[in-house]
């Protein structure tokens, strides 16, 4: 049954690792997944990935000292119905980190637990049965598909004379398509290896490339729908020529043609498969109408064309609501002084918002931009060009989820993706880091200064009733007055008045000027924030979305607020400043720099290790720093490379 965990399982990995001195207490261990690769087997599938570990712990000198492991793990979960070329979600977590530090210190004993779960599924079409009251999904419609066999020709002169044609491999590469109403025109390369035996009887290889072009039918196929190409190469035929120089073959390949539309199905729940796909929450349409003057390069005396369409779309969900962000594309075709044609592109920002009630971060978005018209006067002269763009968003946001599905032979056929099975396996890597003597090593905490930035946005949504009706809002102007913020434990209570100055177009096509004054509060996090400790907070406003309903008389805005705490930090970065032992050299630097003294940056003048070398180092962690070296007639900090921590093997 699918959702039921298939198997459990548990393997352990030993490491050894060394630190550079005994342990008196262990800080903190975090631990990270990285590289997750997975192979499907039958009835199988194997994940294999890095465990990335930062070890902090206490030394004998009572700093913490940090100690970073990578381990590899594995993992084999039994799904019965699994088979290679399927999909797989892989999920990897880390479950629980056991740390047990020996009293005497000279071992920690890791225990790192993982859970991995796995689901497998496979693409296949159903007919689903329709409920107008079941579930709506947003699915891929087959539309319609086609099998078209072709047979290519060609000669190939050889690049020196052949005796025998051992093998000839091919395959198809470079494939693209263009949909036309009824029809798919695929092209592509029939890329070949031909393995012949040269008179001298040695064996060589040359590679030629056949270009191809296919027509295949498809009833419904419409520009802007979804394809998918599947080529296959039959049989490959040949013979060489008396001289051995030139090479006639035939192959002979399918190509599979697949046309599907991204559509919405009211789906109906039932006892056949389950599925895993995108249940709709709520969708809804907005306009642009986009009014801009753009400035052309050279004098037109004609406008002849704009185009216009809508790239670099972006979206953002809060709740209830999708903020969408793009720009308008316009080709712009037009006629100079001289009767010659020129054309210019603009790019032009938009922003803008729906409502979707049930819509909340971690939901996916979807936006099919419409250009419904582009409207100039063709007869417009001068530099500047005075144009408007309307264009609807149709905005659909859905969540992945996994549906039992009710068959019907009759129902839309789906494309979709079908669980296989799903499992879970857990993982247990286990480290021993035995200490290292005899080795010296100190370190010294360098503070270097950085201004930290905590930012918050915050949206403030009001609708404005005008005193008139207006046919357009020409633009609002805002600015944040009465900023107040009071400190509490760990936060700050920022409060103000959003103040607007609405400028709109009157049914009167004169320019007319309201005032809005719009409070707003919103709660910023610090943890150093403390009651009665004075806070700056900056307020700027981000951006103003803003519509006039269709009453004429009703303005709605969404105001984006950002609220920016800013204070000067210092970062502590634990640096090596002597190594000494068996066979270790280290390279040094003197530099000047700030260093905690009991939390107070205090100058101070002093070497760093720059670099460690010896036949027992292991390893050697650097970061680059900003230091002032000394002696270098360089009267500013330079990037310098510094070790931050060694590992010995003995």
């Amino acid at each position: 049954m699918a959702g039921e965990v298939r198997n459990r399982s548990r393997s352990v990995h030993e490491l050894e690792a060394v630190l550079p001195m005994r342990a008196i207490a262990i800080k903190e261990i975090r631990a990270t997944t990285q590289n997750v690769t997975y192979e499907i087997i039958p009835d199988k599938v194997i994940v294999q990935g890095n465990v990335h570990k930062q070890v902090f712990y206490v030394g004998e000198d009572n700093i913490v000292h940090h100690f970073p492991e990578t381990m590899k793990f594995t993992a084999m979960v039994e799904i019965p119905g699994a088979r290679p070329g399927m999909q797989a979600e892989v999920r990897p977590e880390i479950f629980n980190i056991i740390a047990e530090l020996s009293p005497t210190g000279d071992e920690l004993r890791q225990k790192v637990i993982l859970d991995v779960f796995i689901k497998v599924t496979d693409f296949v079409q159903l007919n689903v049965a329709e409920n107008p009251y079941g579930i709506w999904i947003q699915a891929d419609v087959v539309v319609g598909e086609e099998t078209v066999q072709f047979l290519e020709a060609q000669d190939i002169t050889m690049a020196s004379p052949a005796i025998k044609i051992a093998e000839i491999r091919a395959i198809t590469q470079d494939i693209n398509v263009d949909v036309s109403p009824g029809q798919v025109l695929v092209t592509g390369t029939i890329h070949k290896q031909i393995f012949y035996v040269g008179t001298d009887d040695a064996n060589r290889h040359q590679s030629a490339d056949l270009p191809f072009s296919v027509a295949v039918p498809v009833a419904g196929a419409r520009p802007g729908m979804n394809v998918q190409v599947h080529p296959t190469i039959r049989n490959i035929s040949f013979s060489l020529d008396p001289t051995g120089t030139i090479l006639s073959e035939e192959v002979l390949a399918d190509i599979f043609v697949k046309v599907t539309e991204t559509g919405q199905v009211a789906m109906a729940l039932g006892s056949g498969p389950l599925i895993k796909t995108e249940k709709i929450i709520g969708q809804a349409t907005s306009e642009i109408i986009e009014e801009t003057t753009v400035t052309l390069d050279r004098l037109a005396i004609k406008i002849r064309d704009i185009s216009a369409s809508i790239e670099d779309l972006r979206s953002r969900i809060i709740e209830g609501k999708v903020i969408i962000q793009g720009v308008i594309v316009k080709n712009i075709a037009y006629i100079g002084e001289d009767d010659l044609e020129y054309t210019q592109v603009a790019r032009i920002p938009f922003n803008d918002f729906v409502e979707i009630p049930g819509a909340a971060p971690g939901a996916n978005v979807s936006i099919e931009p419409v250009i419904r018209a582009v409207i100039f006067n063709p007869n417009q002269t001068g530099t500047l060009l005075s144009e408007k763009v309307v264009a609807d968003l149709l905005v659909t946001v859905t969540e992945t989820t996994q549906l039992p599905v009710a068959i019907d032979p009759y129902g839309p056929l789906l494309k979709v993706q079908q669980v296989i099975g799903e499992g879970m396996a857990q993982v247990m890597a286990e480290v021993v880091i035995p200490r290292i003597l005899p080795i010296t090593i100190e370190f010294e905490r360098i503070m270097i200064p950085e201004i930290s930035r905590i930012s918050k946005q915050a949206l403030v949504e009001s609708t404005f009733t005008l005193p008139m009706e207006a046919i357009k809002i020409k633009n609002i102007d805002a600015s944040i007055v009465n900023l107040v913020t009071t400190p509490m434990t760990g936060k700050v209570l920022v409060q103000g008045t959003l103040h607007k100055q609405i400028f709109f177009v009157g049914v009167d096509n004169i320019v007319h000027h309201q005032v809005e004054e719009v409070p707003f509060s919103f709660m910023m996090e610090s943890p150093d924030i403390t009651p009665g400790v004075p806070v700056t907070v900056n307020v700027r406003i981000e951006n103003i979305i803003a519509k006039l309903l269709p009453s004429g008389i009703e303005i709605h805005q969404l105001a984006i607020l950002e609220g920016v705490i800013e204070r000067t930090e210092f970062h502590v970065f634990q640096v090596v400043v002597k190594v000494e032992g068996p066979g270790v050299t280290a390279s040094t630097v003197r530099v000047r720099a700030l260093v905690d003294r009991g939390g107070v940056p205090t100058p101070a003048e002093f070497n760093v290790v720059t670099d460690v070398t010896g036949p027992r180092v292991r390893s050697v962690s650097r970061i680059t720093l900003e230091l002032d070296v000394v002696d270098d007639g360089i009267p500013h900090p330079v990037p310098v490379s510094v070790v931050t921590d060694v590992t010995f093997n003995w």
